[in-house]
């Protein structure tokens, strides 16, 4: 009886790797597996923050974006960095001195606020050119027309909606930015990166107001705004909430007032910002003008 039960035992095991043999033939089920190579590490070098070293300035240093500097380091964008501390920087090949930030100096604040409080007045249209003299040019090739509309631009929009007025002369004086409808605390997202220069009513027509600094001279302005969530030294990434659309200061409704401004000059906005999907449908549907035809052998 225990031999049969054996000889059962071992006449179904052999079935058994029968059957295995037949599905996996090669006897590929026990290879061994090449071994996982691992992942490249990141190219970059790192960084010893040093006294007033910020995230935007370390990022204008090393040219390299803050969300970039925030991802390779799992920081939030409040993170407050300490003297010391190892940043990764992503890309960068050597060490670069970083400028520390300084908050503006009492002259500079005081010459920031005035700048709120005022509008500047409208420039005077300069006068046309004289006339060229007539004499006979050789035909030159016409030069290709430039874009209509911008495909990339350094800026993106601090909001969604209409622009209700654009930049230039309003009313006698220079509209110094642009205003764009929407309902009330949409959220007001930063242009680009930046470290928050001012925070504050402006006890003005502007209102509650953000301005802030990107680099190479250029600042832009957020006004009107129901709420400050930005806090003056920070540094905020491109989109990061800075505050909530309102109507504070002298408005007629709630909207934003965006202003771009380099070396204290004020710019028009739309220069800087990508088309709207309603300009590239505009610059679509234009005719375009069909190149010269070439003159015929005489």
């Amino acid at each position: 009886m225990v031999m049969g039960r054996t000889w059962y035992f071992r006449a179904s095991l052999g079935c058994l790797l029968f059957v295995l043999s037949l599905a996996d033939p090669l006897g590929l089920a026990h290879a061994v597996k090449p071994p996982v190579k691992p992942a490249a590490k990141p190219r970059g070098i790192t960084h010893v923050v040093g006294q007033g070293e910020t995230l935007f300035r370390i990022s204008q240093a090393y040219e390299v974006k803050v969300a970039q500097l925030l991802d390779a380091n799992r920081l939030k964008p409040s993170a407050t960095l300490k003297i010391g501390q190892k940043l990764f920087v992503p890309g960068a090949k050597a060490a670069k001195k970083v400028e520390p930030f300084k908050p503006l100096s009492v002259e500079e604040r005081s010459t920031l606020e005035r700048s709120l409080k005022e509008e500047p007045p409208s420039s005077p249209v300069p006068p046309p050119p004289p006339p060229r003299p007539t004499s006979p040019e050789p035909p030159s090739r016409p030069e290709p027309p430039r874009p209509r509309v911008r495909t990339d631009a350094e800026f993106v929009w601090p909001i969604e909606g209409p622009i209700n007025s654009p930049f230039g002369p309003r009313r006698g004086r220079l509209h110094a930015g642009i205003d764009i409808g929407s309902p009330h605390y949409q959220e007001v997202g930063a242009a680009a990166d930046a470290e928050v220069i001012y925070a504050n009513d402006t006890g003005g027509p502007l209102g509650k107001a953000v301005v802030l600094q990107h680099g190479r001279g250029v600042r832009t302005v957020y006004a009107h705004l129901s709420i400050i969530v930005a806090r003056e030294g920070d540094t905020v990434k491109q989109g990061q909430a800075i505050g909530g659309v309102g109507e504070t200061g002298r408005a007629t409704g709630p909207h934003l007032h965006f202003e771009v401004r380099r070396n204290g000059v004020p710019l028009n906005p739309e220069e800087h910002l990508p088309a709207t999907m309603d300009e590239l449908v505009r610059d679509l549907s234009r005719p375009r003008a069909s190149p010269p035809s070439p003159a015929s052998p005489r």
